[in-house]
């Protein structure tokens, strides 16, 4: 809400120095539409190469400034005394689609420390419903770009979030919405129910969805979505993946969501911790939720885990070695 602001670029990059010096092994850029990055800063001769312009919606010209595939390119180059990439891992969230550039997409292909996944938010699945939304790009738009990154970085896995009982979405859009998650098949939706947030553009219009309703979709929606997340979970099975150890799993199902919505839930039953083992949880470089045992002492440590179990959610392993 307000306009996007940009962080100076070489404030971002000595940060990025800081915190690799410091021995953190991941870094996430943030930002509401982190893709727009740089686009409100002045011109510089040094980014004189980048010529690039948004690709739909509102014109966005970033002509000798520096985007986000610059940053990530900046941040890759930080590299260890033995050559390695001082952040081994290199994240981006979260991204708008009519800012998923070619030159970004080349970045994300290149540079080593860029974790293979994305989170690009569709929203919906119908062009009627996106049009009233203001997200300014079809499924057509969205689905060359998805084609295109998949086609450059094998095996990226994609996340994305879904509104259900958008104003005015008729039974027939939502089937469309379904029809869109079917042929995608993403590795995780994050679903919600729509609701009225003050001070965005959709407070004019009729939130004339019956509750009921929202409700029945966001279920039908969730009911189709985790088959698909299980067997996307599946082809992990049998496979080694690295795992940056994140915390202590607690036994228990949760959300990260408000009510009426519904986020990623954790399932580290199956853990069994031996002597001075205790049930661990982290995440692949494709941002697939990983349950283990190992010592209390790992967190924070890439450890290589042989996947052994696949649920709609999360994975379960054995470390190697």
């Amino acid at each position: 809400r307000g306009p996007e602001r940009s962080r100076p670029f070489d404030e971002i990059i000595a940060e990025a120095e800081s915190i690799a010096a410091a021995g953190f092994r991941e870094v996430t850029l943030l930002g509401q539409n982190v893709n727009s990055y740089g686009h409100d800063l002045a011109p510089e001769p040094r980014f004189g190469h980048v010529r690039t312009e948004r690709w739909a919606g509102r014109r966005l010209d970033l002509g000798s400034k520096p985007d986000l595939a610059e940053l990530i390119r900046a941040i890759d180059r930080l590299r260890t005394a033995d050559g390695v990439p001082a952040i081994p891992r290199l994240r981006f969230i979260t991204s708008h689609p009519w800012d998923l550039s070619d030159r970004l997409i080349e970045a994300m292909a290149e540079c080593p420390s860029l974790c293979e996944s994305l989170h690009l938010p569709v929203q919906s699945g119908d062009d009627e419903v996106l049009r009233r939304m203001g997200r300014q790009y079809t499924t057509e738009h969205y689905l060359e770009r998805l084609d295109k990154i998949r086609a450059a970085v094998p095996g990226i896995t994609v996340s994305t979030d879904i509104i259900v009982g958008f104003c005015g979405e008729t039974e027939a859009q939502f089937e469309r919405t379904l029809g869109f998650l079917e042929s995608v098949r993403y590795d995780q939706v994050f679903a919600a129910a729509y609701s009225e947030r003050p001070g965005t553009p959709a407070t004019n219009l009729a939130d004339d969805v019956p509750a009921a309703d929202k409700l029945r979709r966001l279920n039908v929606l969730l009911a189709m979505q985790e088959p698909i997340g299980l067997e996307r979970n599946q082809a992990w099975l049998g496979r080694e993946v690295e795992v940056l150890v994140e915390t202590v799993a607690r036994e228990r199902t949760h959300d990260h969501a408000a009510p009426g919505e519904a986020g990623e839930r954790s399932e580290p039953r199956g853990v069994q911790p031996g002597p001075g083992q205790v049930a661990l949880s982290g995440r692949t470089r494709g941002n697939k939720l990983v349950h283990l045992a190992g010592g209390a002492d790992w967190i924070g440590q890439l450890v290589t885990v042989r996947v052994e179990h696949a649920g709609p959610y999360a994975l379960r392993g054995t470390p190697v070695g």
